[in-house]
């Protein structure tokens, strides 16, 4: 008995771990589209937080600001309808309705506050904000940094799309790689960086982007998962149960 104590052991604990880890990979089964159309255009100070379909999306500040301990604006709701939303900075062409555009190099992080439910990015629309009239070119990328459901911290970055033929930066779809869509996320920030000289991508406290990280993002695809307590505890319940006839079939034959 003692010898097949130690087997099992070995069995059931790498059936926890298969059950455990394929909480990160669990389908995700209800999709949200977060296009801010609810929301009235308007302008918001980093540590302020809005909400649509159940997700948070908080504010964040600059590095640079951040390391300073200032407040200030960098998110906007903005009608891409409306031609006097524009005024200040050259937003966009392409926007069918409200969009958010994060200013000063801030950020936005998501989250699903409410219950232990993590949630998968499928997909969404951005777009480079210039603050002055520019050429052609590549200036920067958007930059996407969540916590997986383990603790992990994970990123990727997108180039942004180009220009149309007015000079205008256009929305494009984000070609998000499968590993970076597989991650069940419990938060997930979204910023960008921008080339400097040497033709590194930054937006840090020791190489600031000088408030021209600046970008627009629509129609962001969270998928919700399963609750996942509901399905470690059937896991694992279903493990023990097998557990139990393997050990009552060998008392059987012994």
């Amino acid at each position: 008995m003692k010898i097949m104590n130690q087997r099992l052991k070995p069995r059931l604990g790498a059936t926890m771990f298969g059950l455990i880890a394929s909480l990160g990979c669990a389908a995700p089964v209800l999709a949200d589209t977060i296009n801010f159309t609810p929301l009235a255009p308007a302008v918001y100070e980093s540590g302020t937080a809005i909400s649509q379909a159940g997700y948070n999306m908080l504010f964040v500040e600059s590095p640079a600001g951040a390391a300073a301990n200032v407040v200030s604006g960098v998110g906007s709701v903005l009608d891409g309808n409306d031609p006097f939303s524009c005024d200040i900075i050259g937003c966009p062409a392409g926007a069918n309705g409200n969009y958010l555009a994060i200013l000063n190099d801030g950020g936005v992080q998501f989250t699903h506050p409410g219950s232990l439910n993590g949630f998968a990015l499928s997909g969404l629309n951005f777009s480079f904000i210039s603050p002055v009239p520019v050429g052609p070119g590549d200036y920067g990328q958007l930059v996407l940094t969540g916590t997986n459901w383990f603790g992990q911290t994970v990123s990727t970055s997108l180039a942004f799309p180009g220009q149309n033929n007015n000079g205008q930066f256009q929305f494009g779809a984000a070609a998000l790689d499968a590993a970076f869509r597989g991650n069940v996320f419990t938060s997930l920030t979204i910023s960008a960086c921008i080339y400097d000289v040497n033709n590194v991508c930054s937006n840090s406290v020791d190489s600031p982007a000088f408030n021209q990280a600046q970008f627009a993002i629509d129609d962001v695809v969270l998928n919700a998962v399963p609750e996942p307590a509901s399905f470690l505890l059937a896991g694992l319940g279903l493990a023990a149960l097998g557990v139990s006839r393997r050990r009552a079939a060998r008392s059987t034959s012994l």
